[in-house]
C-alpha cells in the first residue's frame, strides 16, 4: 500500500465489467498526476410511502440490488421511504420515472454518482489517499486503486498549464500552425509549433497533451473559437476520434453548449475568466492585454492571414506563440484557479465542479451532506420559471440631492447568515405553528424544537471564516496571508450562496417563504434602527438592501469615527453585527436611489472616489463620459462649482468641434449573437460584431463588441467596429457624443438648475449656484442642499 496526497482536479465514473467505478483526477503534493479508482459504491434512490405493491414490483428486477425501509423528514413531515440500491448509475433515471409514473415522489434522484460518492463519504477537495498502484489506460504518473482515504487541510500542488493559440486560413479554414506555451511550476516555456499537414498539426497537438500532461488548458476564445475549429477540421479531414485530450483518451465534450469538458484536465477559457471577473469595456485580446499586462499582440493583421502566412511564416509563428503566452499570463492575472481552487476548498468538491457548475451545486454539496446524515428527505431540483413572482427585496430610505459632510456608514457583519441563524429559518423548520414569526408571516420552530440545517451549516462557516481572519492576523508569511486571505474570501461567497438559491424558484429545498421571511426580518431590522435614531435627532441620508448613512453629529474625524463605533456597537444585537465601515467626507448625490459619491476619509484614506451607480461604473460608458463625470465629482466635493461648471461645458464644446481623442469616444457592449435579437439589424452591437467579422476578427456570442457612432440621425444608428491596436478610419458623429455628455452632465446639475439644454449652449454665462443666463431668462438656480453635520448615525447593511 502507498499514500499520496491529493488535490482533486475532476472526478466521473465509468463501468468496470458489471463495477461501477468513481474516478478521482487529481494532482499530489509531489506533481505528480494521479487517477485514483474507487471501487465498490452503489447508486440508489428513494421512494416516498411505499406500498406493499412497489416491492413486489423491484423484488425480480435484476437491476435492483436491495431496498431497505427508512425514514425521512419531507415537507416537515416525517415519511416512510423505501431506499433502492440498484447496479447502474445511468438507470437511476429509470427508475426515477417508474416510481412517478406508480405516483409516488422519488428522492435523491438526480445527483450524479460521483458527487453521491462525495456526499456519502463527506470527501473534501483534498485528501489522503491509501491504496495500491494498478495498470489501467489511464494517461497519469500513477494510477491507484483506493482502499481508504482521509481529509486534510487544502493545498496548492502547483497546476500546469497548457495554453495554445490556432492560426487558419481565412479563405479556405484550414489551419496553418498550432502554437503553445508551457507553465510548469515557475517555469514557462514554448513547446515545438506544430506545422505541416492538417492531419500532422492536429494529431501532432494530441500528442503533446499527452506528453506534456498538463493539468489546465487555456487560450484565448478557445471554447467558441479554438477547440471547435480544430473538431471541424478534423472531421473535414475524415479523422476519426482526433482529440485524445482526456487523461483516459477520450474526446472533449461540449456540456449545455457552455464549456468544453475534458476528463482530468480543466478547460479554461482566459477570455471567459476576464469577462467574469473583470467586466472589460473591450474584450479583444490586443485590449485585455494592455489593461492587465501593459503589452500588444504582434503586429500581423488576421483578416490577411493567407499572404501573411505566405509572406512570412516565422512572423505568423511569433505572432501565434505571443497570443498563447499573452492569455496564459492573463489567466494568471486573473486568478481564477487559486480562487477556483479555494472555493472547491470551502465547498468541498473538484475544482472542475467550482469551475463548470452553478450556485446551487455548491449549496447542494453541504446541504445534502448534512440532510442525509439527520435523515432528512433530499427532493429533486426544480425547473427555473421564468418571469416567476420575485420575493419583496430589501428597505430603500430615499436620500435628498445635495453635498453632505461627515458621513458614517456601517456595515451589518455578514446579515443574512446572521439573521437565518437567529431566527433558525430553514426548509426543515418551516412550519404553521412555529414559535418564531416573521414580518412576512411565515413561521418557524424555535431552535429548542428542532435546530434547522441551514442555520447549523452556517455558524459552521462564520467559525471558519472567523479562525481564518484570526491565522491571517498571526502569519507574518505574506505568502500564507494572501492563501489565508483567499480562503476566507471563498467562505463569503459561500454564504453568500445560501440566500441566493433560497431565494430562487428552482432550488430543490427551496420555499418562496422562506427567501421572502430572512428579507422581511432585515428590513425590519433596518427600518427599526433607522426610526430609532432618528427620533433622536440623528439624519439619516440614505439606505438600501445594503447599507445605510448617517450623518455625524460631530463636524471632525475624530468626533465621526467616534459616533461611529459608539453606532456600530449600540446596534449589534442577535441576527446582525453592525460594524463600522467607513466614513466619507463629503458625500455628494442628486437624489436617485444608489448613486452617490464620495471620498472615504476612514479607516484609510482613498485617493479614489467612492462612485456607486453613475456612469463612471458602467461598462457601456465611454471613456470621455467616465473622465468628465469623475472631474464633475471631485469638483463638487471640493466646492470648486463654478470651475466644475466651466469644465463640463468646455469638454461638450471641444466634443462639438471634434477636438477629442476618438479611443475616448468608444462604447462597448455585449452581444449575444448576430440572430439572438427581434430586430438585429437594428442593434448598434450587432451592426458592429458582423463588420468586425468583416475584417477577419473572432467574434464570440456573449462577448462585448467595440464600435464609434459615426451618425446617430440614420435609422438604424450607424456605427464602426474599435479594434483597440487598429487605426480607426471613420469619422465619429461628435453631435451625437456631445448630446451624450450634456445627458449625462445634467442630471448632475440639475440639482443647480443647469439643465441639458443649458449645457449645450456655450455661450451662457452664469455660476453653478447663482445668476441667469445672459438674454434668455432660464430657469431660475436652485440651491442647492448642502447638509453640514446634524446628529448622526451610520449604517451599511452589507450582508456579506
Amino acid at each position: 500500500m502507498e499514500t499520496w496526497d491529493v488535490r482533486i482536479i475532476s472526478a466521473s465514473s465509468v463501468q468496470d465489467g458489471e463495477e461501477p467505478v468513481v474516478e478521482l483526477f487529481g494532482k499530489t503534493r509531489n506533481r505528480e498526476s494521479i487517477t485514483i479508482l474507487a471501487y465498490g459504491f452503489k447508486p440508489y434512490l428513494f421512494a416516498v410511502d411505499p406500498k406493499p405493491e412497489l416491492e413486489e414490483m423491484l423484488r425480480d428486477d435484476p437491476e435492483v440490488l436491495s431496498f431497505d425501509h427508512d425514514r425521512l423528514l419531507y415537507k416537515s413531515e416525517m415519511h416512510d421511504v423505501l431506499k433502492v440500491t440498484i447496479k447502474s448509475p445511468w438507470k437511476v433515471s429509470d427508475f426515477k420515472n417508474r416510481f412517478q409514473r406508480k405516483g409516488y415522489k422519488a428522492l435523491s434522484a438526480d445527483i450524479s454518482f460521483q458527487h453521491r460518492f462525495f456526499y456519502d463519504n463527506d470527501m473534501g477537495s483534498c485528501i489522503r489517499v491509501t491504496g495500491e498502484r494498478i495498470d489501467k489506460p489511464y494517461f497519469t504518473d500513477v494510477v491507484a486503486k483506493m482502499d481508504s482515504f482521509e481529509n486534510i487541510d487544502s493545498f496548492d500542488p502547483g497546476l500546469k498549464i497548457l495554453s495554445f493559440d490556432i492560426e487558419n486560413s481565412v479563405e479556405h479554414e484550414f489551419i496553418y500552425t498550432i502554437c503553445s506555451v508551457i507553465k510548469d511550476g515557475d517555469e514557462m516555456r514554448n513547446a515545438n509549433a506544430l506545422t505541416g499537414t492538417e492531419k500532422e498539426i492536429i494529431d501532432g497537438f494530441a500528442d503533446l497533451i499527452r506528453k506534456e500532461d498538463p493539468d489546465v488548458i487555456t487560450g484565448y476564445n478557445i471554447d467558441n473559437y479554438d477547440i471547435r475549429k480544430i473538431m471541424e477540421r478534423s472531421k473535414a479531414n475524415k479523422m476519426k476520434d482526433a482529440l485524445p485530450w482526456g487523461r483516459d483518451g477520450s474526446q472533449p465534450r461540449l456540456i449545455s453548449e457552455r464549456f468544453w469538458r475534458v476528463k482530468g484536465r480543466l478547460v479554461c477559457d482566459a477570455w471567459w475568466a476576464v469577462k467574469k471577473q473583470l467586466r472589460p469595456k473591450q474584450e479583444t485580446l490586443n485590449a485585455v492585454s494592455m489593461m492587465l499586462l501593459g503589452e500588444q499582440k504582434l503586429d500581423v493583421d488576421p483578416k490577411y492571414m493567407d499572404s501573411e502566412w505566405a509572406n512570412d511564416r516565422e512572423k505568423v509563428i511569433k505572432y501565434c506563440f505571443k497570443d498563447s503566452e499573452l492569455a496564459l499570463r492573463i489567466l494568471l492575472e486573473v486568478g481564477t484557479l487559486r480562487k477556483d481552487m479555494d472555493l472547491a476548498a470551502v465547498s468541498k468538491l473538484t475544482i472542475e465542479d467550482v469551475m463548470t457548475s452553478g450556485s446551487s451545486q455548491l449549496a447542494d454539496s453541504l446541504l445534502i451532506r448534512a440532510a442525509d446524515r439527520n435523515k432528512v428527505a433530499v427532493p429533486q431540483m426544480g425547473a427555473r420559471i421564468a418571469g416567476a413572482d420575485q420575493i419583496e427585496g430589501g428597505y430603500v430610505h430615499s436620500m435628498k440631492p445635495g453635498l453632505y459632510h461627515w458621513v458614517c456608514v456601517e456595515d451589518f457583519k455578514s446579515m443574512y447568515p446572521s439573521l437565518i441563524i437567529a431566527k433558525n429559518i430553514c426548509f426543515t423548520t418551516l412550519c404553521e405553528d412555529g414559535e418564531i414569526i416573521s414580518p412576512s408571516g411565515a413561521r418557524f420552530m424555535s431552535k429548542e424544537r428542532r435546530e434547522g440545517l441551514l442555520p447549523r451549516i452556517l455558524e459552521d462557516l462564520m467559525a471558519e471564516r472567523d479562525r481564518i481572519k484570526k491565522l491571517m492576523k498571526q502569519t507574518q508569511d505574506p505568502h500564507e496571508h494572501n492563501y489565508l486571505d483567499g480562503l476566507q474570501a471563498a467562505v463569503k461567497v459561500l454564504m453568500n450562496t445560501f440566500y441566493g438559491v433560497f431565494a430562487s424558484t428552482f432550488y430543490r429545498f427551496t420555499d418562496k417563504s422562506i427567501g421572502a421571511a430572512i428579507t422581511a426580518f432585515a428590513r425590519a431590522n433596518t427600518i427599526g434602527i433607522i426610526n430609532q435614531v432618528e427620533s433622536e435627532g440623528i439624519h439619516v441620508i440614505y439606505s438600501d438592501t445594503d447599507s445605510i448613512f448617517m450623518q455625524s453629529p460631530e463636524h471632525n474625524l475624530e468626533g465621526s469615527v467616534e459616533f461611529g463605533n459608539k453606532m456600530a456597537e449600540r446596534f449589534s444585537v442577535e441576527g446582525g453585527t453592525l460594524e463600522f465601515e467607513k466614513l466619507l467626507e463629503p458625500m455628494f448625490t442628486h437624489g436617485m436611489k444608489k448613486r452617490y459619491v464620495g471620498r472615504i476619509v476612514w479607516p484609510q484614506v482613498s485617493d479614489e472616489l467612492l462612485v456607486r451607480g453613475y456612469e463612471i461604473r458602467r461598462s457601456d460608458s465611454f471613456d470621455l463620459q467616465s473622465d468628465m463625470l469623475t472631474d464633475l465629482f471631485e469638483m463638487i466635493l471640493d466646492e470648486r462649482n463654478d470651475e466644475a461648471l466651466a469644465m463640463v461645458k468646455s469638454t461638450i464644446q471641444s466634443v462639438k468641434t471634434g477636438n477629442v481623442d476618438i479611443s475616448k469616444l468608444v462604447i462597448s457592449k455585449s452581444c449575444k449573437g448576430l440572430d439572438a435579437y427581434e430586430n438585429p439589424d437594428r442593434m448598434a452591437n450587432v451592426q458592429a460584431a458582423k463588420k468586425m467579422i468583416a475584417m477577419g476578427y473572432d467574434f464570440i456570442p456573449g462577448m462585448k463588441i467595440s464600435w464609434i457612432v459615426t451618425d446617430a440621425k440614420s435609422t438604424p444608428q450607424k456605427v464602426e467596429p474599435y479594434i483597440s491596436g487598429t487605426e480607426f478610419k471613420g469619422k465619429p458623429d461628435y453631435k451625437y457624443y456631445a448630446e451624450r455628455l450634456s445627458q449625462t452632465a445634467s442630471r448632475i446639475t440639475e440639482v443647480f438648475g443647469w439643465e441639458e439644454k443649458d449645457l449645450l449652449m456655450g455661450n451662457q454665462q452664469a455660476t453653478l449656484f447663482g445668476g441667469r443666463f445672459d438674454d434668455s431668462g432660464a430657469s431660475k438656480k436652485k440651491k442647492p442642499i448642502e447638509e453640514k453635520p446634524k446628529a448622526k448615525m451610520k449604517s451599511l447593511d452589507d450582508f456579506f
